[in-house]
């Protein structure tokens, strides 16, 4: 075919009509809940897991104790903490329930 012609190789663009959402996704009074349970959930247990890495930490060192032993005990300690909340949200993101696809159940 000539250049005014449609190429046979490209689909045709088709536009429907789209049901614009009022407020984000991300925005969901619900999701929000969840991310904040998810946060604080994760806190906590990183919190644990930086109590527990300082008391391994310090049992496997000689005494008595130095300076730098301690702060290194307490600062690879503290590196749990974020990866505690960070692992929580990345759980609760995983776990979403998605919206919007297909059948509701019951229905």
């Amino acid at each position: 075919m000539g250049r005014g012609g449609r190429d046979a190789g490209r689909p045709a663009l088709i536009f429907s009509r789209v049901d614009v959402p009022r407020r984000r996704p991300d925005d969901d009074p619900e999701i929000k809940a969840r991310q904040d349970a998810a946060g604080r959930t994760g806190f906590i247990l990183g919190c644990l897991a930086a109590v527990a890495a300082v008391a391994i930490n310090l049992a496997r060192t000689e005494r008595p104790y130095d300076v730098l032993s301690l702060l290194v005990a307490v600062l690879m300690a503290a590196l749990n903490v974020p990866f505690g909340i960070m692992l929580a949200l990345l759980a609760e993101k995983w776990t979403r329930p998605k919206t919007g696809k297909g059948p509701k159940a019951g229905k």
